[in-house]
């Protein structure tokens, strides 16, 4: 007899075909109706879809329902969390996954309890790391949907990660829907359709229960159902109750034939991945990116400096606003692009609000740390995101004569050259007014900002018996030297009232500083001081042709269709250029135009050098391509007619610098088509290399799965970096917040190619040759062709061997997120600041961010090797670092050595997350006083 699990559940997407105050307004209607039929008990629990932004929505309408609510959640009636939305979990990052759980948890005990498994319902399939995601928080089961291939052929698997850790995982063959719209209009008819659900199912259970999700997209309880199921006499019986309940009994249930599957989950075999989102509205994924980044690689980390030195003022609560605005965009169908244009247009908003936050609260931590001190001269202070010690390291800064020549000096007394871009020449401007209206503007100052700017020194003069002469030299930076009670002194009682004075305010130049540094702080601070560089100008570099540029590493010179990359050192050669092929997909697959041939030839190529600096060398290309306009009418070819499409080329080489930086703007008009940079190889190859969240996977090129709801597709995710490896060279192409790539074989070797734009118009279509039927609404996009301006960043490197002897993750760590500027008075502790490093070159730093004891903070590392690692990871001698799980709670672990220096050693498994909490000692100020 066949036994079904029903749970009554919702899908609920926040925005999707309709944008969020639409679907809000169904979210208030339907919950309306649900909470009386779960406390009447009419319905005995209800699953709110493993997230708690639906409680934030519904509650923020109904406040006065909050109480009913916590009521149901604490009771076990509604089940809520763990996530706080349900996002992608390849278009965002992992320290966003790990963010947006906490939020999720914290939220859900609010109101009661958080639901006590991993649900993942309509991801478009999921990473490797995320069983090692869900254990770190104790979770010891998931339940998911896409993306299982046909190795599992039952309802349940143990998934595990690739540092080995697991979850057992409930597996839905057939969707979160596969009760939905049960007919209850009489008992039989429910019967028959329990049948059916059982004879598609049975196979997958092998005797155990079979789960039956009653409910599908925005769908609210029927309260019908429980007599429905009283009246249903057949072989079928039924039972309703709470997710976790299933699981627990599942677990009980001895099931043959459960396999292990490690990695990731990627097939289309039984239902559609819709892998094309990871280029759709790729403007989406490149502010998630610069957001993101700005969160856990800066704001975070330095909150968490902050509060080490007991200089955090309540930053916190600031950070956590500013990633709750950024995970509201992370839900499936926002990060990936596939709704409706509106939806696109508010998540800007939220994007915005987000970097507003993230930037004011970095400006503020910094200022607190590096004003921190006894002023001294004006320093320059680079903060390092990465434990990678050497960088290209830019920045804004201000000079005190934009004619001058200028160096770094480092602590050791050292000197790295540096380039210096002019943003804003110097101004100055002058004010006349009494002495009394500037007196009291004086006395009223908290800080010493004067005319909106900050003031660094004045000098002031008499320049007759009732005139006066006040010259202020300002600054846009927000630290300061000055003496401000020295100054109001002066301006009280240095002027007579009824005197006239005449200010001079001079704003200092600003530029753009560009240098390479070596032996930077781990993931920390360094500082310099901006020098006068009197020595004899280096002599540029010849170039090797008046269209080339060369370093000791690389020549680059055009091609009739890109340019031409010569590694010098291993006596290599690459090309990159672009190609634009049509699209007749939707904003969920890309779907081939048949008999269009791909676009890959310019119709026009210039090229020109544009500096041959001792430091920096750099190529600007101008590529002028014919591409049609649009699909023609029917579909089925690309129109006559053509549009120009020109990208803007910036090419550029550093001394020391192992990469060659590409800048690329492009200004598309055409519709219906893809754009894709190609970094052609001589490398030949059967698989490649690709970075994830905390991992690094090698993929195969030929599929070998069989044909399923879609055509196994040539594109894949990656998070930056995608690399062929060959005996004599290996090359890796680096993106920033472009998440698509394809490794296509050829004769000669093997091309990566990175999509810059996929440009379609509609968010779903049902006439695709490679997915079959469709994926949603079939509703008209035309914000999803992408006309306009794009820019887009992106980094060639290669090397001999393999990714980890050649540092290739911390290389492009080194590339996306770049060390930062900032300006300081004075340097600190010999000329490092730092959170905590780490002493072998395979382990990366993640994050670091403010715990909730005073002074300390998490610092996060994960290994980018497929190999066990012993790791020393060494923080402040005044701190001491316990080993954390995800959710906080201290871990146990053999094999782990401390050191008097504040280090701790341990063995670290394969691509294994590392959580420490670092805090202060009891004696750690005499201990900081002693170093």
């Amino acid at each position: 007899m066949d036994h079904l699990y029903l749970v009554v559940h919702t899908h609920w997407d926040r925005e999707w075909y309709q944008p969020f105050q639409q679907m809000r307004a169904r979210l208030v209607a339907m919950a309306d109706k649900m909470l009386p039929l779960v406390e009447s008990g009419a319905i005995p629990s209800f699953h709110f879809d493993g997230q708690t932004i639906v409680l934030e929505d519904y509650l923020e309408v109904r406040p006065e329902a909050e109480r009913r609510i916590s009521k149901l959640i604490r009771a076990g009636k509604i089940q809520v969390g763990p996530w706080y939305v349900l996002a992608d979990s390849f278009l965002v990052s992992g320290e966003s996954l790990i963010r947006n759980l906490e939020l999720g948890m914290a939220q859900a005990r609010r109101y009661g309890r958080s639901l006590e498994v991993g649900y993942l319902p309509d991801q478009f399939g999921h990473i490797a790391q995320m069983p090692q995601i869900l254990a770190g928080f104790g979770f010891r089961a998931a339940v998911l949907w896409r993306g299982v291939g046909a190795e599992v052929t039952r309802n349940r698997f143990v998934w595990e990660a690739l540092d080995g850790s697991s979850v057992v995982t409930i597996y839905l063959p057939f969707g979160y829907s596969n009760g939905a719209n049960l007919p209850l209009d009489s008992g039989d008819a429910l019967l028959a359709r329990a049948g059916e659900i059982a004879a598609r199912e049975r196979g997958f259970a092998g005797g155990a229960p079979i789960l039956v999700m009653a409910g599908t997209d925005h769908a609210e309880p029927d309260p019908r159902l429980m007599q429905r199921i009283g009246e249903a006499r057949g072989a079928i019986t039924f039972e309703v109750g709470p997710l976790e309940e299933y699981i627990k009994r599942l677990a009980e249930t001895p099931l043959a034939g459960v396999t292990t599957h490690r990695g990731e989950l990627r097939s289309p075999l039984r239902a559609h991945l819709l892998p094309s989102v990871t280029s759709a509205r790729t403007w989406i994924k490149q502010r998630d990116f610069e957001n993101c980044g700005a969160l856990e690689r800066f704001a975070d980390p330095l909150a968490a400096l902050a509060g080490a030195l007991g200089r955090a003022d309540g930053v916190g609560a600031y950070l956590d606003l500013a990633w709750r605005h950024e995970i509201q965009n992370h839900p499936h169908d926002s990060i990936c692009g596939c709704s409706v244009d509106q939806v696109h247009t508010d998540m800007r908003y939220r994007f915005d609000q987000a970097a507003l936050i993230a930037e004011t609260a970095l400006r503020r931590v910094a200022s607190s740390i590096l004003d921190g001190g006894e002023p001294g001269e004006p320093a320059v202070a680079v903060f390092n995101p990465t434990f990678l010690r050497r960088a290209l390291v830019t920045g804004e800064i201000e000079f005190p004569d934009q004619d001058g020549r200028y160096a770094l000096e480092a602590a050791d007394g050292s000197r790295a050259p540096v380039v210096i871009d002019i943003v804003r020449g110097e101004r100055a401007f002058e004010i006349e007014m009494r002495a009394a209206e500037f007196q009291s503007i004086v006395a009223g100052l908290s800080q010493p900002t004067v005319l909106g700017r900050t003031l660094n020194r004045y000098q002031l003069r008499a320049a007759g018996p009732d005139r006066f002469e006040l010259d202020l030299f300002l600054s846009r930076a927000a630290i300061s030297g000055l003496d401000l009670e020295g100054f109001r002194t002066a301006i009280r009682t240095g002027i007579p009232a009824e005197a006239t004075i005449r200010i001079h305010a001079k704003n200092a130049a600003r530029g753009e500083l560009s240098f390479v540094a070596d032996g930077l702080a781990q993931a920390g601070f360094t500082f310099y001081r901006l020098v006068r560089d009197d020595a004899p100008p280096l002599a540029s570099i010849p170039a090797p042709a008046a269209d080339s540029i060369e370093n000791e590493f690389y020549s680059v010179k055009p091609t009739t269709r890109g340019v031409e990359i010569h590694d010098l050192r291993i006596d290599a050669a690459f090309e990159l250029y672009f190609e634009d092929d049509g699209d007749r997909g939707d904003e969920y697959n890309y779907d081939p135009v048949p008999a269009s041939a791909l676009i890959a030839s310019p119709t026009s190529l210039s090229a020109r050098v544009i500096e041959n600096a001792p430091l920096r060398r750099r190529l600007a290309l101008e590529l002028v391509y014919e591409i049609p306009a649009a699909l023609t009418a029917d579909r089925r070819a690309r129109s006559a007619e053509v549009e120009r499409l020109t990208v803007e080329l910036s090419v550029t080489l550093y001394t020391g610098l192992e990469r060659i930086d590409f800048d690329a703007k492009v200004a598309n008009l055409s519709r219906d088509h893809r754009l894709r940079a190609a970094l052609r190889t001589p490398v030949s190859v059967s698989t490649a290399l690709h970075d994830t969240s905390f991992g690094v996977l090698r993929r195969p090129l030929a599929a070998s799965e069989p044909r399923g709801t879609e055509d196994i597709y040539p594109t894949v995710p990656h998070r930056s970096f995608t690399a062929v490896e060959g005996a004599t060279a290996s090359a890796a192409l680096i993106s920033r917040g472009l998440y698509e790539v394809e490794v296509r074989p050829d004769e000669s070797g093997s091309t990566i190619l990175l999509t810059l734009l996929r440009c379609v118009g509609w968010l779903s279509r049902s006439d695709l040759m490679m997915r079959r039927g469709g994926a949603g609404p079939e509703l008209e996009t035309p914000g999803a062709q992408e006309i306009g301006e794009h820019r887009f960043a992106f980094a060639v490197t290669s090397y001999r061997g393999g990714y980890l002897d050649a540092g290739l993750a911390h290389t492009a760590a080194a590339y996306t997120f770049a060390p930062r500027v900032f300006a300081s008075r004075g340097t600190r502790d010999g000329g490092a600041l730092a959170l905590g490093g780490c002493d072998n070159p395979r382990i990366a730093f993640s994050t670091a961010r403010p715990a909730g004891a005073r002074g300390a903070y998490r610092f996060r590392a994960f290994s980018i090797s497929p190999e066990p690692e012993r790791a020393r990871f060494r923080f402040d001698r005044g701190r001491s670092a316990c080993l954390i799980d995800l959710a906080g709670r201290r871990l146990v672990r053999a094999g782990i050595r401390r050191g008097r220096d504040g280090s701790v050693e341990l063995e670290m498994r394969p691509f294994e997350i590392v959580t420490f909490e670092v805090a202060p000692k009891k004696n750690s100020r005499s201990n900081r006083k002693k170093d």
